[in-house]
Order: C-alpha cells, then structure tokens, then sequence
C-alpha cells in the first residue's frame, strides 16, 4: 500500500463517522419490546471496520449497572448480584488491578519491574503480575513469538509509549532495540512469584492487560455471587448467564458496509470477545501512517490489509492477546492459525482497489453466529 493509498484509507475511515455504541434494550409490555435508545457513544470517527454492538438487557430487579474510566479507556459492568455489589468495591478492585499493570503508572509493578537494571537474578513481584505474563509467554509460544510482551522497546521507538517521538527511526536503531525483544528473555516462577531478566527487558501489557482486567472482575463477581453479568473493558468483552429479559447477552459484530446485513449477532452465554485493530491509534512519519500494532519479529508496525482482528474464547485474557497476535500475522496467516488451532475469528480487511472494507470469518466464528438463544 502506497502512502497516499494509505492516506485515503486513513481519511476514508474518519469520514464515515462510525460509532461504538451500548445500546439498551428493555421490555416496554409483556407482549412488546422498544428499544430506549444509544448511551453515549464511546469511540466515534471509525470507518466501517468490524466494530462491536453491546446490547445490555433492562436494568431492573437486581441487575445493576456501574461504568466509569479505568486503565486509560472505559469500563461498564451489568450484574445480577445477591451480594450488596457497589461502586467503591467494583473500583477498588480496578483500582488493584491498576497498580500492578499499567505501564503509565510510575510507580505500578510492571513500571518498577521494567526499571530494575537486575539481570539474570530473580525478582520477587506481585502474583498477579506473574499470572498475566505466564498467560502471555503461553500465547506467544502459540504464536511462534507473533505476540511478545517484550516489546515494550520498540513501542517507545515507534510513539506509541509514554514519549512523544517526531520521526520514524532508523532501520539501525530497530535493528539494535531487535535484540532486547524475545520472550524467551523472560524466565517466570509461578511458585514463589519471581521474575528473571536474562538481557535488559522491558514489558508492555497493553495487547493483553485490559483482557486479564475484565476476567480480574468476573472472578471478583462471582465471588460477589453476580450470577449473571456482562464485562466491558475499552471493547474487551466477557459475559457470563442471561441478561435481565433472560436470553443470552446479545453481542453484535457490525460488518463492513456493502458487504450484508450491517450487522452480525453473536448470542452468548459465556467467553470472552477481544478485538485488535489498526484504526484506533497511528503515526504519521513522512506522510506514511504506522498503526500501533508493532510486529515484534521485524520491528516494524504491521503492514498489511488487515484492519481488524475478532476473537471469541474462554477468557478475555486469551481473546486478548491472540487478537493482537492474529493482527501481527496478516489476513492469510491468521486465518489458517484460526483454522488450524479451531479458533473463531472475524477478520476485516481493506481493498485498495475497491476502496472497501470486506468481512471473513473462521469456520468456528461461523458456527457461533448461528447459535440462538
């Protein structure tokens, strides 16, 4: 894709003004039901990329709904608890999970631990800590190193860390950051909670942190004896049961214009959804935009076609991090991985040509979206 090409991708999907919305939908009679309306959007300026379509069941009996801000995006919880579930425990919770793994937090642990110039000793750290990135290094030796916690280096380099960067770097100053990015740098000791750095490491979260969040709150629900609910983290999505009308929680996947129904539906009862995508965030160096997703073999964000990455599994901290990792791969590697390892996955990609936006999706997606409640 050429940089004007790319640029008229860029403006083409500002320009169509799609919106990620919650919708709620409730029971106006006994025989009919309305629906009330949209909250208020939550990311708008996407073009017709797969986006996800929340529709939360009446908020009435004991479902409860609490939303606010938390690790840099959004968060909203419906829940039928027995439990008195309230704002200060919800956010408390958040709260805790925060302070162990944002990397914007100075003082969280995954900060102290990047910081620490302690090499090839063991660092005791928090256990949960420990439980995220066992869960990533599984992942990434799933993915052949696709997805790499690791990379943290070159997200710095790129702009996409903490500090603002005005040029792309060069192809020596990758090269040189390259040999800080592997995974297998990384030792854990799930028993006694201990990290190892075997060279100087840094670790970013950011493709699989929201996702360990939200499974952090359905446990912490359950204990909470939530016997339904529905997770939302910035788009990172887990449910749990049936919603307040008693059909599943209703999930849908909006396709790309042109391509059929404007939207497809997804009616759970459990997992997780996680999307990864490379129209959230982008730089522009010498008029060629680079999405955040930085593929961690090359050192280089990702270029291709592929615009976004669906993935249904057990857990939102697996959806997570095999969204981003499916991204990294490309509409052709991706897919055969979701074949192969029996994954469903929904895959946008963009058409230069056509200037549109197409929807694919794995054999398991497709049979998912046949389910009924």
């Amino acid at each position: 894709m050429s940089s004007h090409q790319s640029m008229n991708f860029l403006c083409n999907l500002r320009n169509r003004i799609v919106i990620l919305r919650t919708a709620i939908v409730c029971v106006s009679s006994l025989s009919k039901r309305s629906r009330l309306g949209f909250a208020k959007p939550i990311i708008q300026g996407f073009g017709s990329l797969l986006i996800l379509v929340t529709l939360y069941g009446c908020e009435v009996s004991v479902y409860k709904t609490f939303q606010g801000d938390t690790m840099g995006t959004y968060y909203r919880v419906v829940g039928n608890c027995k439990d008195q579930l309230n704002y200060r425990l919800l956010e408390t919770e958040l709260l805790r999970i925060n302070s162990v793994l944002s990397n914007y937090d100075s003082e969280s642990e995954i900060s102290l631990f990047n910081r620490s110039e302690i090499v090839g000793d063991w660092i005791s750290v928090h256990e949960t800590l420990v439980k995220v990135l066992a869960s990533a290094q599984q992942i990434s030796e799933q993915t052949n190193g696709a997805f790499d916690v690791t990379v943290a280096p070159l997200v710095e380099l790129w702009g996409f860390g903490v500090n603002e960067v005005v040029r792309a770097p060069s192809a020596e100053t990758i090269s040189r950051e390259l040999q800080r990015v592997d995974y297998k740098l990384l030792e854990i000791d799930e028993k006694n909670n201990a990290l190892r750095k075997l060279s100087n490491i840094k670790l970013d979260l950011s493709g699989i942190g929201k996702g360990y969040g939200v499974d952090h709150i359905a446990e912490f629900l359950t204990k909470q004896r939530c016997s339904d609910f529905l997770i939302d983290i910035g788009g990172e999505i887990r449910v749990r049961g049936h919603n307040a009308l008693s059909n599943s929680w209703r999930i849908g996947i909006e396709e790309p214009e042109g391509t059929g129904p404007s939207t497809v539906f997804l009616n759970l009862s459990s997992g997780a959804l996680a999307t990864s995508g490379s129209y959230r965030n982008f730089r522009i160096f010498d008029e060629t935009p680079h999405p955040h997703v930085i593929d961690p073999r090359s050192g280089y964000p990702t270029s291709h076609n592929l615009t976004a990455v669906t993935v249904y599994r057990s857990t939102t901290t697996e959806a997570d991090a095999l969204a981003t990792a499916l991204f990294v791969m490309g509409f052709d590697d991706a897919l055969e991985f979701a074949e192969s390892h029996d994954i469903a996955v929904a895959l946008s990609t963009w058409d230069v040509d056509s200037e549109e936006s197409r929807a694919s999706y794995s054999t398991a997606m497709k049979i998912l979206l046949k389910k009924r409640n």
